[in-house]
């Protein structure tokens, strides 16, 4: 066992720690120095503290099984096993990332051709021609070997090719196959010519493969003292890409030129086999043999030969041979294993919050602001419509005002770590390397060339062509083969290492691992590659927001009536992941995170797939999909057999550029569009129905929110008529409390846009014509809180002592620096105009109860005699002679203070008042002293032809207007649909059952009524049955006269989204017809092998992995990313290191200059890579004369809130929140 640090060993500079590069010695170029002075004290102390903590794996435990439970000591650094220890797998690593580099440049091409718009435009080259379909009796017999741009595709996709040139051929056979087999004037014979043109010149611009630069560098002849073999490689790139020149397209017959991996003797129909091109050498121009493929370089490689020049000595790089790039992290140094030069990783995601953006990413080099707290981001175009009050759910402690914002720009770049060999000095990538800096000692790391590397790469696949056998052995897929290869051929029984297998089984995973292995049995040890595990399972809870308690209620069995939704909900969440092994490493390709609901009423025995992300790396790829359904239902399966009886699914597609759980996904995977993923989720259920999983399938509109919204509608209808106060449909049964559930975050939404229009009632400095005049009784609404409302905005915030008060008080403009301070509890007339025309009070006392708090808080912070003090004065005496005179109207006798008998009038929009005072005995009351305003924009209260019937349309007019807005397009209403069988029709039947009744979403070409087309309606019939200069012309208050406005306005978003919203019945009903009990048994054979474990469960807790969004924290603060597959492997290497370990160094960020762990915000220096990159004279040859380099500081700077307070004015700082914790001793 190799201990991590050499005792005898001294500790390692600071430099290791701090991302420099060592200082090398005279015989090569040196880097540039790191001057330790600008350095802080602090943190050198805090990498001495981490160098303490470095010992050998043998003090720490010995791995003997898979399951590694002893645990470390937090003071103690776990230990990362060195998975390219083993020579076998090393061979293997190498050669993948080599031939990865290489196959990868031709993806954009083929992209490109795929989706050609002129030459490529129905795909005729993207599918395998249909001899048969298409009547071709003679294709075959002209045709040798069929090839499309599909296939091409996928096995591109798996790096199932062995070289570059062996895909350049495939995809040259595809268009040689349409030109030899049509005639010159035929059309896909000319599209074919063309294309095959476009790209060969595409490959004429390709650089070199990584191989042939390999060999080129051993066969130049270098001295030893540093000078460069640029010029003997750029000869030997030159001579490779003349050989790569393809022939003229043009010409009458097509030329068939030898590649870099073409056979001599070429066969039929010039393109030679796969078979010829992996066993036979290959000859180029002139008569030196090459190899065509990382592994036979890697064969015929010849390791540590003395002297010898080393690849980071090489200062033409292979990616650009006119200039050479250099940066504070490369400097100019060319990788040993993957051959390639500076990389870099992407930046932390930044995603706009602001109304106009909707999510979407911020793009780069753009202007942005942040709040203090690093948690919403705001555009530039999105910062002009900001309020000079931030929105309630961006404020914070020290960000309530626009000018609180942090402006700062979007120009970080990362560039890759490097790690230098101990013995060569040979640069290589940290994550071509395997390198875990916090757990590997740097000063003691070796090359691979300084390695024996042992047998060559082919013996290792060798059973892959041979053995078909079915065993018990883990299987792993290798790049340039599409079979499966034992894993023993690449690592030894008693290597240690950390993988996916070290982590703890349960039941779930068992089952789901099973299933998705039968998915793949027909493909020999295929599904042996592949290992479930769930990494988290755990006790969460999340607080029901304050507008879902005010407006929702839920049924309460014991005494039969509606109760107030609880504060919070508790739930379980389960991360369940699929890792596959492709050369040897595990490759985290799947992820959900579900939540399971126990609690009562209505969330009773549901379960919520609350997130689902991939990548693009699973092998093979034509059951990516299929896979990937089956551990839906998997889960599923298990849940019902848990007691599980509901299952909900929002199909929700991430913006561009955003990510779920995998940080930065592949290129080539796009993000799917919401009609792809809702065919995706139409297809698993269908697979669930078959398996008899799922009983039913239903939209959240019509299991929750359908039946309950045509009920209320009725009773309003009713409670209109009779002009009587309803309590009945006073709330509306809340759904199901999901934690990022639609509704939720729609009915939040609502309730602010709702409250920010009203708080805009009344314009700060807006002017009113006062007359003082009669108002009848009879003209007002007979809701006592539209009356109240009517009070604040017409008769109290027209006044002009009610200036100050009209808005929150914006003390960042007004300079009040001790303003919240003074005051705890803010309060003004736009709030409570807002709360009160919403509904949101209880009682009247609770009214007045606020606008003496306004008042209290305007004397409190302004003196006596000061001008505020004295307003808010006159504001109180005002509101309370016209309350009196108001609640006189209502019926009391009282002439002072009358409202107090009134107190407890209920502050509900559905209460109406019973009795009405007389006409003329109103008009007394309200005439002594009452301020009538001439101002036709304000709103008095007074009814209006559609307030009776405005409230109810927005659900009940929806089915009229469906047939008007057929019928305005001329179109006759369709024709009934045929109803589907659910168990029997697949994924129409699914379809057709989300959307109900609305059959015009089935329609693609929207023969029915769209939904903009039915919002227009509804609001032109509503704004002629207003009057021309009413309110409710120009304010949609008149549609909120009703307590249950906000269920309203969710429950037709909710019908909006109906497509997207699923709601799955899992429990089987009572009584079965013959079809359902064919279902249950195919249930329970499905069933069948889950054994769920009895007695108390246990939980899988992982500071990383608890909740998703701390994942992704951790995947951008460290840098893992799955970009690549070479990415990919690295990162989950290192996810699967800090799940096993809770407490391993590099989980919690730390700040650099104290050490501390950083708790809440991460101030992160972001450095764009403009800053360091140096330019470089070359001598006439091509040779490094001289590298401009000064010394900078390398170090990557995060602070703390404490350290970061001197140094607030320096602009590169921003913002990351910090949700990472370190890992308690219980967790532990």
């Amino acid at each position: 066992m190799t201990p991590l640090m050499r005792k005898d060993a001294a500790p390692p500079s600071l430099a290791t720690f701090c991302h420099e590069p060592p200082k090398t010695s005279s015989t090569r170029q040196q880097p540039m120095e790191t001057d330790l002075q600008t350095v802080p004290k602090r943190a050198t102390n805090c990498c001495n503290r981490h160098l303490s903590r470095l010992v050998s794996q043998e003090q720490i435990f010995e791995i003997k099984s898979p399951h590694m439970e002893s645990v470390p000591s937090p003071d103690i650094i776990p230990p990362f096993p060195d998975f390219l220890k083993n020579q076998k797998l090393l061979r293997s690593h190498v050669a993948a990332l080599r031939l990865e580099t290489d196959l990868y440049p031709l993806r954009l091409v083929l992209s490109r051709l795929m989706s050609h718009p002129t030459h490529n435009r129905k795909g005729i080259f993207n599918q395998p021609v249909d001899p048969v379909a298409l009547g071709l009796l003679d294709y075959d017999q002209i045709v040798r070997r069929p090839m499309d741009l599909g296939t091409v595709k996928r096995r591109l996709y798996a790096i199932a090719y062995r070289c570059r040139e062996e895909a350049i051929q495939d995809i040259r056979l595809v268009f040689t196959n349409a030109i030899k087999y049509n005639s010159p004037l035929n059309p896909v014979h000319i599209s074919a010519r063309e294309l095959l043109s476009y790209f060969d010149r595409y490959c004429q611009s390709l650089d070199p493969p990584v191989s042939h630069l390999t060999t080129s560098a051993q066969n130049s002849k270098s001295s030893v003292e540093g000078v460069s073999s640029s010029s003997s490689t750029v000869d030997a790139s030159t001579s490779l890409r003349s050989q790569m020149a393809f022939g003229d397209s043009t010409s009458k017959k097509p030329v068939e030129v030898e590649t870099a991996c073409s056979h001599a003797s070429n066969k039929g129909d010039g393109i030679p086999s796969p078979l010829s091109i992996q066993k036979e050498g290959n000859v180029s121009s002139d008569g030196n043999s090459f190899v065509a493929s990382p592994f036979d370089s890697l064969q015929n490689q010849s390791f540590c030969p003395e002297p010898r020049i080393h690849f980071s000595q090489r200062r033409a790089p292979p990616r650009s041979l006119g200039s050479t790039h250099i940066c504070y992290q490369c400097e100019g140094r060319t990788c040993s294993v993957c051959l390639q030069g500076c990389l870099q990783h992407e930046p932390a995601l930044l995603v706009c919050s602001g109304a106009q953006c909707a999510g979407s990413r911020i793009r780069k080099s753009a202007m942005y602001f942040t709040t203090r707290d690093g948690s919403h981001q705001i555009c530039d175009r999105c910062f002009v419509a900001l309020p000079s009050t931030v929105p309630s759910f961006m404020q914070s402690e020290n960000c309530r005002y626009k000018q609180d914002l942090l402006r700062r720009k979007n120009n970080e770049e990362i560039a890759e770590e490097w790690v230098t060999c101990s013995e060569c000095t040979g640069a290589v990538h940290v994550i071509c390397a395997m390198h875990n800096g916090y757990a590997h000692d740097r000063s003691q790391y070796k090359c691979h060339d300084c390695r024996s590397m042992g047998e060559g790469i082919d013996d290792l696949m060798a059973s892959a062509e041979t053995d078909n056998s079915q065993d018990d052995r883990i299987y792993t897929f290798v790049s340039g083969t599409e079979a499966p290869v034992p894993l023993e051929n690449f690592r030894d029984a008693d290597d240690q290492v950390i993988d996916s297998s070290s982590l703890k089984e349960c039941p779930i995973s068992i089952f789901i691992e099973e299933k998705i292995r039968n998915i793949m049995s027909h493909l020999v040890n295929a599904g042996k590659t592949l290992t479930a595990r769930v990494i988290s399972d755990c006790d969460r809870t999340f607080s029901v927001p304050k507008s879902v308690r005010r407006y929702f209620r839920m049924s309460d069995d014991t005494n039969r009536h509606p109760v107030v939704p609880p504060a919070s909900v508790e739930y379980r969440q389960k991360a369940i992941v699929v890792f596959q092994k492709i050369d040897g490493l595990d490759v985290c390709v799947f992820c959900m995170y579900v939540q399971e609901y126990d609690g009562e009423n209505p969330n009773e025995n549901r379960v919520y797939i609350a997130y689902i992300d991939s990548v693009d790396y699973f092998r093979p790829r034509e059951l990516r999909t299929q896979v990937f359904h089956e551990i839906l239902v998997a889960y599923l399966a298990t849940a019902r057999e848990r007691g599980y009886s509901r299952a909900h699914i929002w199909a929700c597609p991430p913006s561009r550029g955003n990510c779920f759980v995998f940080w930065n996904h592949p290129i080539s995977q796009r993000v799917p569009t919401a009609d792809r993923l809702q065919a995706w989720y139409h297809s698993a259920l269908s697979r669930g129905i078959d398996a008899g999983v799922v009983v039913d399938v239903k939209s959240l509109y019509e299991s929750d929110f359908e039946k309950q919204l045509t009920e209320l509608s009725k009773e309003s209808s009713i409670s209109n008529d009779c002009h009587c106060s309803s309590h009945t449909s006073d709330r509306m049964l809340c759904p199901p409390l999901i934690d990022g559930d639609f509704w939720i975050e729609e009915a939040v939404r609502v309730h602010q846009a709702a409250s920010d229009r009203n708080l805009r009632a009344r314009c700060s400095t807006e002017i009113c014509v006062w007359n003082v005049g009669n108002k009848s009784m009879s003209n007002l609404n007979p809701c006592p809180a539209v009356q109240v409302a009517a009070l604040l905005k017409d008769r109290i915030m027209t006044h002009p002592s009610s200036v100050p008060f009209r808005r929150p008080v914006n003390a960042a403009a007004l300079k009040l620096r001790d303003y919240h301070k003074i005051v705890k509890t803010p309060m003004d007339l736009g709030t409570i105009y807002s709360r009160c025309i919403l509904g949101e009070y209880q009682e009247l006392r609770d009214v007045v109860h606020d606008v003496n708090l306004m008042v209290i808080n305007a004397k409190k912070f302004n003196p006596p005699g000061h001008i505020v003090n004295s307003m808010a004065t006159e504001v109180l005496n005002l509101f309370d002679k016209e309350l009196n005179a108001l609640t006189m109207g209502w019926g009391t006798s009282r002439k002072e203070n009358s409202w107090q008998a009134y107190k407890t009038m209920s502050m509900s929009l559905n209460v109406t008042l019973e009795s009405y005072v007389p006409e003329a005995s109103s008009e007394h009351i309200l005439g002594q002293g009452a301020v009538v305003i001439e101002d036709d924009r304000s709103s008095d209260g007074s009814r209006s032809q559609s307030s009776s019937s405005a409230s109810e349309s927005s659900h009940a007019d929806i089915e009229k207007a469906t047939a008007d807005a057929n019928s305005t397009l001329g179109r006759a209403l369709p024709k009934p649909v045929e109803l589907l069988d659910l168990h029997a029709d697949g994924v129409e039947a699914v379809m057709q059952k989300m959307v109900g009744e609305d059959v015009w979403l089935l329609n693609k070409k929207r023969c029915y009524a769209s939904p903009k087309t039915l919002t227009t309606s509804i609001s032109i019939k509503r704004k002629h049955r207003s009057s021309p200069c009413g309110p409710e012309a120009r304010e949609p208050a008149a549609k909120k006269l009703r307590q249950t406005w906000l269920c309203e306005e969710v429950g037709l978003s909710v019908r909006k989204m109906r497509t997207s919203l699923f709601s799955l019945t899992l429990s089987p009903p009572d009584i079965l017809s013959t079809i359902e009990e064919q279902k249950l048994a195919a249930y329970k054979a499905y069933v069948t092998s889950y054994k769920p474990v009895s007695g108390v469960r246990t939980e899988v807790r992982s500071c990383v992995a608890d909740t998703r969004s701390a994942l992704l924290e951790l995947s951008q603060f460290r840098n893992f990313e799955f970009g690549t597959l070479r990415k990919a492997k690295y990162s989950t290497s290192m996810l699967l290191y800090h799940i096993r370990y809770a407490n391993a160094p590099g989980g919690v960020p730390v700040c650099t200059t104290c050490g501390e762990t950083i708790k809440e915000v991460r101030w992160h220096k972001a450095k764009p890579m403009d800053e360091f990159k140096k330019s470089l004279d070359h001598r006439q040859g091509g040779g490094l004369l001289n590298a401009s380099i000064q010394p900078c500081c390398l170090t990557r700077e995060d602070l703390c809130a404490a350290c970061y307070e001197p140094r607030q004015s320096e602009e590169a700082f921003i913002p990351i929140p910090v949700s990472l914790k370190p890992a308690s001793p219980e967790t532990i």
